[in-house]
């Protein structure tokens, strides 16, 4: 399971997630959509630990 508590980023003086809370549980699947430059490519970062988010966590368990 990976969860985001309170996740927060700015990138280039954009806030792009604040105070995202997400659970992605076994068994499901999940597609993440959005306009270019909403910051997809950016979240998928912060959940691999590429990135780290200017607040908040990601929890994988």
């Amino acid at each position: 399971m990976i969860s985001t508590v309170n996740i927060s980023l700015q990138y280039g003086g954009r806030e792009l997630f604040k105070g995202a809370d997400l659970k992605f549980t076994d068994g499901n699947c999940y597609g993440l959509i959005g306009a270019n430059g909403a910051g997809k490519s950016t979240f998928l970062k912060i959940l691999s630990g590429e990135i780290e988010p200017n607040k908040g966590e990601v929890i994988i368990t």
